[in-house]
């Protein structure tokens, strides 16, 4: 077994995962595990996709990849397709997967990325291909650090202002954005699966390992100039609700009693947290001007 730890917990795995933190064996608070997985409770979700929602239970199939199974918040089941690629499992495990584990643990997850700047945490939330994982690259490669990338989780449960809780140092870039961001070569790093743009970048060097107070969250947009713009009370709870990770793609998860823990947990950010929405046009160059302006907002004298 591989023991590592992600997003304040302890997990044991049966692969190997380069993405994460390694740590000496230890107690698990969540184990990964090879099993069998009922497929015949499966409803087709979209082309090549299935799942099955339970009470205790969250069950996933992809064409081609596997069965997987999250369990309680404590366990993630792997039925692979036989001779899968293992880099296509980690793509499912370390995303959806691991983002049921923490909201059955009852955290509030955001579709994002997220930096700690002057130890505050500025979490960037928007649709896929906006530029999230870009710009916290481009705060890492001005000196900052990676606090998380496509899965933000928000700690509720301790002090206020929530806080951030780290996930692992990796970000996931297009080549052209690895280029500009890092002044990476695309051919240095690797693919994320075979067939895949996006590549594999670890951030061990500059990686927040506690947990951090929330300064801001913002909401990337198209706009004719680079600003920032506060969102007012409706405008907040929307965008913040729209970009948790289950809104959109899986929002069964939030049904009955869940959905409202979730819509209080929102709320909760949004009592304490400033949200804006951070514009500019669709030019690359750009985002270092994005970067910029989010630094002048976690200044020391504005925190």
């Amino acid at each position: 077994m591989y023991f590592y730890r992600a997003y304040g917990l302890n997990l044991s795995s049966v692969l190997h995962f380069p993405e994460l933190i390694a740590i000496d064996e230890s107690p698990p608070d969540v184990v990964i595990r090879f099993g069998v997985v009922d497929r015949s409770r499966f409803s087709q979700i979209n082309l090549g996709m299935s799942r099955y929602i339970g009470a205790h239970e969250v069950s996933c199939f992809w064409e081609d990849v596997g069965a997987f199974s999250v369990r309680d918040g404590q366990e993630i089941i792997l039925d692979p397709e036989p001779n899968v690629e293992e880099r296509l499992l980690h793509l499912p495990i370390l995303g959806i997967l691991l983002a049921v584990i923490l909201h059955q643990r009852g955290f509030l997850v955001l579709h994002g990325s997220a930096v700690a700047i002057n130890g505050g945490v500025a979490a960037f939330i928007a649709g896929k291909g906006w530029g999230k994982s870009t710009l916290a690259a481009t705060l890492y490669g001005r000196g900052h650090h990676l606090v998380a990338d496509d899965l933000v989780l928000v700690d509720l449960k301790a002090e206020e202002p929530p806080r951030i809780i780290p996930g692992f140092p990796q970000l996931k870039l297009l080549p052209e954005a690895a280029v500009f961001a890092l002044g990476d070569h695309p051919d240095t790093l690797p693919t994320l699966a075979r067939g895949y743009e996006k590549r594999s970048r670890r951030n061990i060097e500059r990686f927040a390992q506690d947990s951090l107070p929330l300064k801001g969250v913002y909401q990337l947009a198209k706009g004719s100039v680079v600003a920032a713009q506060p969102l007012g009370l409706q405008e907040a709870i929307k965008q913040l609700i729209t970009h948790t990770y289950f809104a959109q793609g899986s929002p069964q998860l939030l049904q009955g009693q869940p959905g409202g823990v979730h819509f209080q947990q929102c709320m909760a950010v949004i009592r304490h947290v400033p949200l804006y929405r951070l514009e500019r046009p669709h030019h690359l160059e750009l985002v270092a001007d994005m970067a910029q302006l989010v630094e002048s907002h976690l200044q020391p004298s504005t925190l």
